[in-house]
């Protein structure tokens, strides 16, 4: 599978089985260093999900600043084709939960129903959304 396939996988995902509106996925905010892949947000909660679909990557995530920091989510997930979870059955998550992904359009969490306590960052995902409202009335996408 491609990163893209599982991008489109992930907004499925927070849209249907987490029930996100707002969700955006793969653009960024201009005015903060965090880049979600996908980021859906209920009446209460922001769920964050980076998609995977090498080792490598997923390797190189945990050395991003601002893992250790406050960010985006009160969840956080990894999505990564149920492939490449075979090779990492031994992998740290950090506390993200897992999700696997098929060609088709099944998806199955398989590792934890909320984030090991993260304490999002309000200020962050506010400029988040900021950043995305002032996107979208600049260029209508």
């Amino acid at each position: 599978m491609t990163h893209a396939q599982v991008v489109k996988k992930a907004k499925d995902w927070l849209r249907l089985a987490k029930k996100c509106n707002p969700v955006f996925a793969e653009r960024g905010g201009q005015v903060i260093n965090e880049f979600p892949d996908a980021i859906g947000f209920t009446a209460h909660e922001t769920i964050v999900v980076e998609c995977k679909v090498s080792k490598s990557d997923l390797l190189a995530d945990k050395k991003k600043p601002f893992r250790s920091e406050g960010g985006l989510g009160d969840q956080r997930y990894y999505m990564l084709p149920a492939s490449l979870y075979d090779e990492c059955e031994d992998h740290d998550w950090g506390g993200w939960g897992v999700v696997l992904c098929g060609p088709d359009r099944a998806t199955k969490q398989v590792w934890g129903m909320k984030s090991a306590d993260f304490t999002s960052n309000l200020k962050v995902e506010r400029d988040f959304l900021r950043s995305r409202v002032m996107e979208i009335q600049r260029f209508g996408t």
